[in-house]
């Protein structure tokens, strides 16, 4: 009685640790707004917010480090085509460029005094950046030289983002959508109405933008025509990002995070487990993502944001994994001879186990000297491994670095 007692407790705290799964909360530093995040792969990536905050992780954001930016003024967006160049942009007509992963930021001429709310390249040398009253600027030499666009409004605009070249959007105050086809020469207006921050395009014809009220529009036509989709919030909603036409997540006010696998017919609500406004998110993968806000809020999800769901074990062995977290191989330690042993990533797909095939994904690990299992072939994340003994089965964590 007292053993079954004691695996109901193991088992009650375990999923209590797996409901925080989803987003997990890193240490920043700091407790300035962060307004923007970028990553250029799932361990190199930098956030910029209040009073000239540049922040840098290099190991997924296991740890991040300021970096100098010699301002005062507040950054709003944050942007890089590589891992060593980059561009941030603010107050005051703050833009700011490294070449060396942010190892130095040197101010860039803007031409402006208006405050800079987002900056996008589309590779070195080509790059966009709006902002109050509509500005727009544009470089083709990686930001040595900035022109004024006429944008033809005078509405603040939060947003810019291109496809190529010629193909972008930006978005502002009172509804604003405008559209180049042209790199920016001519800007149409193409929408009016409520308010929008942020806007992102996964090609020339679809793209989402989202706003305050809860508000989700999308296009599958390049932006002649937008459909309202459900958000099941009032919130203001900050940011978005997609990594394909499929998969996207939406952050804003109050913590709020929602996920869509299909476009966007459906968004549902994913835990932050924080109530600060979270400003910007951005995913390297499908799995791999952050979001920054308020009092230097960062969330980092290896899971797409999902917290996976594991069924209580009624009878478990004695059962141990060595080292953990790991990069090589675990060990698998138990007091019975192992009789099988399945292993399954964050939402739930085997990757290793008498019913994987050589057309998985993932590389197959295998299992020798002894109970060593070779995890070296594994992407970084979260995996669960599953063993049977004669003493019954039992399910274990590990992550692999």
């Amino acid at each position: 009685m007292k053993r079954i007692l004691i695996l109901l407790l193991i088992s009650w705290v375990s999923q209590r640790a797996m409901g925080q799964e989803g987003w997990m909360g890193q240490s920043s530093g700091t407790t300035y707004i962060l307004r923007s995040v970028h990553f250029t792969d799932a361990q190199s990536g930098w956030a910029v917010g209040a009073v000239g905050t540049i922040l840098k992780t290099s190991d997924g954001g296991s740890i991040w480090l300021s970096q100098s930016s010699g301002t005062t003024n507040h950054l709003t967006s944050v942007n890089f085509t590589d891992a060593q160049t980059g561009w941030a942009v603010g107050y005051n007509g703050t833009i700011l460029k490294t070449s060396d992963g942010g190892s130095n930021w040197l101010s860039q001429s803007s031409g402006t005094a208006n405050q800079l709310y987002s900056v996008h390249f589309i590779n070195a040398q080509t790059g966009w950046v709006v902002g109050y009253n509509g500005t727009i600027l544009k470089t083709s030499d990686g930001g040595s030289n900035w022109q004024s666009q006429n944008s033809g409004i005078t509405n603040p605009l939060s947003a810019v983002q291109f496809t190529d070249a010629q193909t972008g959007w930006a978005v502002g105050g009172v509804g604003t959508i405008l559209k180049t086809g042209n790199g920016g020469s001519n800007w149409q207006n193409q929408n009016g109405g409520i308010t929008l921050l942020s806007v992102h395009f996964t090609d020339a014809q679809t793209g989402w933008v989202v706003g305050y009220d809860g508000l989700i529009l999308k296009t599958s036509d390049g932006g002649s025509n937008w459909q309202s989709q459900s958000s099941g919030t009032t919130n203001a909603l900050i940011s978005v990002h997609f990594m394909d036409a499929q998969t996207g997540w939406v952050v804003g006010d109050t913590g709020t995070i929602l996920k869509t696998s299909n476009g966007g017919s459906n968004w549902q609500s994913q835990s932050s487990g924080t109530t600060n406004s979270l400003r910007s998110a951005h995913f390297t993968d499908a799995q791999n993502g952050w979001a920054v806000g308020e009092n230097g809020t960062i969330l980092h999800t290896t899971t797409g944001g999902v917290t996976p769901v594991r069924k209580t074990l009624v009878s478990s062995p004695t059962f141990s994994l060595y080292p953990n977290p790991a990069e090589e191989w675990v060990m698998l330690q138990t007091y019975h001879p192992i009789r099988s042993v399945v292993v399954t990533d964050a939402l739930g797909r085997e990757v290793f186990g008498s019913a994987v095939e050589t057309r998985h994904a993932l590389s197959l690990p295998q299992i020798s000297d002894g109970n060593r299992l070779d995890i070296s072939a594994w992407k970084p994340g979260i995996y669960w491994v599953k063993i049977q003994t004669a003493e019954g089965t039992a399910v274990q964590r590990v992550v692999k670095k």
